[in-house]
């Protein structure tokens, strides 16, 4: 459903609360610049399975409902588990999920019977409001069609014992919940409610609570007829309360889908009463399922596809169509299900894969089209879509729940089976990514047919999405010999998870067809495609098929690469096609800064060298470029070296850091015969003695020990009545060896 207030307003509220729930901090709200959301999901918990409900509410979503409440989003519908595609765990119709993570919070275990429709919040008395058309919360059958839960727990909350009924028995259904001017909205399907003082009131599908104290305000109760209340909106600027849904009059007037009420006594506001039936009408069935208000705009959608954009006075400033009903797309769906509204932007959820049309305030088509795949962004000041928002939703119903959490990351509750190229489990947290093409310094070749260079290609990667520039002339693909290309230099190796093209607007279906991306740390050294496979450091990434109905393609690459390729094989056409592209992002991030490791020779002798570097850690040792050798103990020996000579060596640890050293052998008379032999054995200790004394390496069991220079050495801790085989080596490459048996 919507978010209906702006958010600076619910933070205030926040701020001012002195509750057990700490309120959430206050993100930077969401400008209309150009920028750049994962295609990929930033989570990997969701929701599956899905109970159709009582067909009263005939929309088969797993999830209608968002709130960001502490650390957690709970999660509203009529999915019946939780999953991550591992772990599954019954948790039906309300869940919650850790913002930060997206883990699923196992603590908050409400029995809900049924389906959830709506959530609403209020920290200061550490409360979540359900509604649904559940007949019972925790095996408490009060709590039909509306709970206030404990957001920890999901307990009942005893404080706030407010009931709502059907007078003819039915189950009572409550869709919409909002929080406002100390009171709580509720708007649904039922007849009456109870509240905290014990007196019920007659309402019809509509009325308000106070949060203090849980008692009902008796004056306010507009009367709605026709349908149900699904969406409910309070204008905090014009004291009036906006709904959204089914109905057909409200205060006996014909005001279909949607109407305005006062604040202060529940009457019919001035306004254009048949506004709701002009844009959502169809037949004798019309309704609004979503709407969001700010200080300065409203915006509302329903049936008839469309999204109006308005100012607080109902004046038109957009309209967007979506499927456009009997025209494009054959009218097969397109309905606006959620609407959320961060800062200057409003993401907005729909029944629709296909096209928006933005029309005229009288209905009249225009020529602007622009391509969405469930979810869309809009410019709410001045009714624009943003084109750097086109996620890559796959789904039948859509989304019927969006929220943008304290982080900026927008989670859609969806039936989408995909996002981007990743699994989606009905809950989706989308975050802003980091568009490494379009960074200082980062530069984009085209190459041609011919094998000449361009570097007219620069305008592909400078996150101007909305331009959809041609790049220099685009790429005429050649049927014999390399196709031409376009590379791009990210600066230095970094960690790639996405490569994301945007069609020209100007381009034909099938240019973004068999897309190629080649991914390398290092410039690639041909052009030829077979020489691309044969090189062990190149990565490539194929995405076949017609996909050039998209305007947009993303393509997971998850390497770490410097450099990046595109291009296209037409071949199979038979006839020049041109990947004609207005624009490339390529999303990931810095790899983690590398450690620097030095390294020093400890000791030389007529055959041997010892190293030592430091931090201690895993490492490869090369000699003149030869790999001799691994370790990560801190230190290597390396014997058996001809007299005299000098070596070069380098270690290299696994993350690239690497440091030199130059160590010589000494030239002289022969080592010095050892000698070793056990003074003393006890129980847990051995005693070695060695002449003549020096520097010399312990092996015990052919595993070193320690070394020492004193003559003698102490092994401890070993274990009673065992023999163990000792060697001493010293570093001029003589050893010996001995024996020795503990007590028992």
């Amino acid at each position: 459903m919507a978010r209906t207030s702006p958010r600076a307003a619910l933070f205030a509220v926040l701020a001012a609360a002195t509750a057990l729930v700490v309120p959430v901090p206050v993100s930077a709200e969401l400008t209309v610049e150009d920028r750049l959301f994962e295609p990929q999901p930033q989570n990997s918990w969701g929701v599956d399975g899905l109970d159709p409900g009582s067909g009263n509410f005939q929309y088969y979503s797993p999830v209608f409902a968002l709130e960001e409440v502490g650390d957690t989003m709970i999660t509203g519908g009529k999915f019946l588990e939780v999953t991550n595609g591992v772990e599954t765990h019954a948790q039906p119709y309300l869940a919650a999920f850790d913002v930060e993570t997206g883990d699923w919070v196992p603590t908050f275990t409400p029995d809900v019977t049924w389906s959830v429709f709506d959530l609403a919040s209020d920290p200061a008395r550490n409360r979540v409001f359900v509604g649904g058309e559940f007949p019972s919360v925790n095996g408490d059958s009060s709590a039909s069609g509306f709970a206030a839960l404990n957001p920890t727990t999901g307990a009942l909350d005893p404080t706030f014992d407010v009931e709502v009924g059907t007078f003819g028995g039915s189950q009572p259904r409550v869709h919409a919940l909002e929080v406002a001017d100390d009171y709580l909205y509720i708007g649904g399907y039922f007849s009456w409610i109870r509240g905290a003082d014990g007196q019920q009131v007659q309402v019809s599908r509509l009325a308000r609570v106070s949060l203090a104290t849980g008692i009902v305000d008796s004056n306010w109760t507009p009367p709605v007829s026709g349908g149900s209340v699904w969406e409910i909106v309070v204008d905090q600027v014009r004291g009036r309360v906006l709904l959204g849904g089914t109905f057909s009059t409200v205060n006996t007037t014909a005001t279909a889908a949607f109407a305005m009420v006062e604040t202060s006594d529940g009457s019919l506001s001035d306004y254009d009463t048949d506004f709701g039936l002009f844009y959502y009408g169809q037949g004798t069935y019309s309704f609004a399922s979503a709407m969001a208000v700010t200080d300065d705009r409203l915006l509302i959608g329903g049936q008839r596809h469309r999204l109006v954009v308005t100012d607080l006075d109902l004046n038109v400033i957009s309209v967007h169509v979506t499927n456009r009903y009997n025209a494009e797309n054959a009218g097969r769906g397109g309905d606006i299900q959620a609407i959320e509204v961060s800062g200057d932007v409003a993401f907005v959820a729909c029944h629709c894969w296909g096209q928006i049309n933005r029309e005229l305030p009288d209905k009249t088509p225009t020529d602007e089209f622009t391509d969405v795949r469930s979810v869309y962004a809009v410019d709410i000041t001045t009714g624009e879509l943003l084109d750097w928002f086109q996620p890559d939703f796959s789904g039948v119903s859509g989304p019927w729940a969006l929220r943008v959490d304290r982080d900026d990351c927008l989670w859609v509750g969806t039936d989408a089976v995909q996002s981007g190229q990743q699994t989606g489990r009905g809950v989706i947290k989308l975050c802003e990514a980091d568009n490494l093409a379009a960074r200082p310094g980062v530069s984009a070749t085209l190459i041609n047919t011919d094998g000449t260079a361009e570097n007219a290609a620069v305008n592909a990667i400078d996150s101007d999405y909305r331009t959809n520039a041609p790049i220099a002339s685009g790429f005429a693909v050649s049927l014999e010999g390399n196709t031409p290309h376009l590379d791009i230099d990210l600066g230095a190796v970094r960690s790639v998870d996405d490569v994301i093209l945007w069609a020209r607007t100007d381009a034909e279906r099938l240019d973004l067809r068999n897309v190629h991306v080649w991914a390398s740390p290092t410039p690639f050294e041909s052009n030829a495609w077979q020489d691309l496979r044969n090189d062990p450091d190149v990565t490539e990434i194929e995405r076949l098929g017609d996909h050039g109905k998209k305007r947009t393609l993303t393509l997971p690459v998850n390497v770490e690469a410097r450099y990046i390729r595109i291009e296209a094989d037409f071949r199979d056409l038979g006839v020049p096609k041109a990947l004609q592209l207005a624009e490339v992002a390529v999303t990931g991030q810095d790899l983690p800064p590398i450690q620097p490791i030095s390294v020093e020779s400890t000791y030389q002798s007529a055959n041997r060298i010892v190293l030592k570097w430091d931090p201690k850690g895993p490492v490869d040792i090369y000699r003149d470029d030869v790999l001799i050798g691994s370790d990560s103990d801190g230190w290597y020996t390396d014997q058996n070296l001809e007299s005299g000579t000098t070596f070069d060596y380098r270690v290299v640890t696994p993350a690239g850091a690497e440091a030199t050293v130059s160590a010589s052998t000494s030239g002289g008379p022969p080592a010095v015969e050892l000698t070793v032999t056990s003074t003393y054995q006890s129980r847990e200790r051995v005693v070695l003695k060695w002449t003549p004394k020096g520097d010399v390496e312990i092996y015990r069991d052919d595993v070193l020990v320690g070394t020492d220079s004193d003559g003698w050495y102490t092994d401890r801790d070993l274990e009673p009545g065992t023999t163990y085989a000792y060697r001493i080596e010293s570093p001029a490459g003589t050893s010996a060896t001995t024996e020795a048996t503990t007590l028992d």
